[in-house]
């Protein structure tokens, strides 16, 4: 069953990629003084259903997975019409899965299993959804005004969703909401009068959760908050950036050690300061430190070099970066070395893919899902990497 329908809300990032890489289909090549990465060894592409790839892939262990493949159906972006196809996997082998009704967003999906599936956002109607598959039949759970950026289920029956939950004309507060199985309790964060967005969440433990994104009036601020198993409170961060721009996309907290991972530079906002940078702050006890993901072969340009931290795992002990890349770089990935990160090609098969989701399995796999190049028509791929592989 598939349905034609423009995507829910996306990234600023994403929409003006979306656009630009209509303009100009070629990139310029790197200069060859600089060393390129080396070829992503022992990553083992996940078979796509379809020769419209994978969008979206959330794996559930080895062999089982919820996916979604989409096609552009529109010549231009003025917007970008997609045609969305809901899969699930079992043991290998791929099934068609209803979408949700009432054309409900499919743009962030979550679940432990094939009868246990979530798809959450925004919809082309601009309304907030949230439904549940049981393995039959879609479950509308939705919360009016809750626009989910991101999902984890942890478990069958525990859900976390953060976003933002809009208060009226002009007024987003940042939100979490918990399903215990039976309902949705929500917390709204975030300062009054200031919009805040969160767009990734890690849950490490029932009294352990993290949930990052921006805050602001006229620049945004990388913004934290940490739930203790009671309450709610935010991190205060140390700035990324001197009065400019910048969010995070990403979190992850294991042993004590909490990393934030996202970009400082706006590229509508803060033209003419500088490419936009990937940045990671690191908490070790109580004090951050940041630090910066390397740009291959810088060329000068803002556009061109942009780069950005959009997701972060581990790996055999390692701390993995996804990374968002103008077309031009073939850097999708980044390793944390104990002192410096060392960018790593991405897993993708097209020069220019992208890292946007890293998801470890309880078996020790590391999975990755991206777009290749022309990122605006939503071609994406999946792989993983075992355990003892780099």
């Amino acid at each position: 069953m598939r349905i034609a329908h423009r995507p829910a809300h996306r990234p600023r990032l994403a929409r003006y990629a979306a656009g630009a890489l209509l303009l100009a289909l070629v990139a310029a090549p790197a200069p060859a003084a600089q060393a390129q990465p080396q070829a992503a060894a022992g990553w083992q592409a996940v078979p796509p259903p379809t020769t419209a790839g994978l969008s979206s892939y959330v794996p559930f262990d080895a062999s089982s997975a919820v996916a979604r493949s989409s096609v552009q159906t529109s010549v231009t972006c003025l917007p970008c019409e997609y045609e969305h196809t809901l899969w699930t996997r079992r043991a290998g082998t791929w099934r068609g899965l209803p979408l949700p009704p009432n054309d409900a967003s499919t743009d962030v999906l979550t679940g432990t299993a094939p009868d246990d599936v979530w798809a959450l956002g925004r919809s082309v109607r601009g309304h907030f959804d949230q439904y549940h598959w049981n393995g039959s039949s879609w479950t509308d759970r939705s919360i009016p005004k809750f626009e989910v950026l991101a999902a984890r289920s942890v478990a069958r029956g525990e859900v976390w969703a953060v976003g933002n939950y809009r208060e009226g004309v002009g007024d987003t507060r940042g939100a979490v909401a918990r399903w215990n199985g039976s309902a949705w309790t929500l917390t709204k964060l975030g300062t009054p009068g200031h919009w805040t967005n969160l767009k990734a969440v890690h849950v490490g433990s029932a009294n352990d959760v993290w949930a990052v994104g921006s805050t602001g009036d006229d620049t945004s601020r990388p913004y934290a908050a940490h739930y203790d198993g009671t309450s709610w409170r935010e991190v205060a961060l140390p700035p990324v950036s001197s009065g400019l721009s910048a969010s995070a996309n990403a979190v992850v907290a294991r042993g004590g050690e909490v990393w934030i991972g996202g970009i400082d530079r706006n590229i509508w906002s803060d033209d003419g300061t500088g490419a936009p940078r990937a940045f990671a702050l690191r908490r070790e006890g109580t004090s951050w430190r940041v630090t910066y993901v390397p740009v291959l072969a810088p060329t000068g340009d803002e556009d061109t070099d942009r780069l950005s931290v959009q997701a972060l795992a581990y790996h055999d002990g390692t701390l993995w970066a996804g990374l968002y890349a103008d077309r031009a770089k073939d850097q999708g990935l980044a390793r944390w070395n104990g002192s410096a990160w060392e960018p790593v090609a991405a897993p993708g098969t097209t020069r220019g893919s992208e890292v946007t989701a890293l998801y470890p399995t309880a078996d020790g796999t590391l999975w990755a899902n991206g777009l290749v190049y022309p990122r605006a028509y939503l071609k994406g791929y999946a792989a993983s990497l075992a355990p003892g592989a780099r």
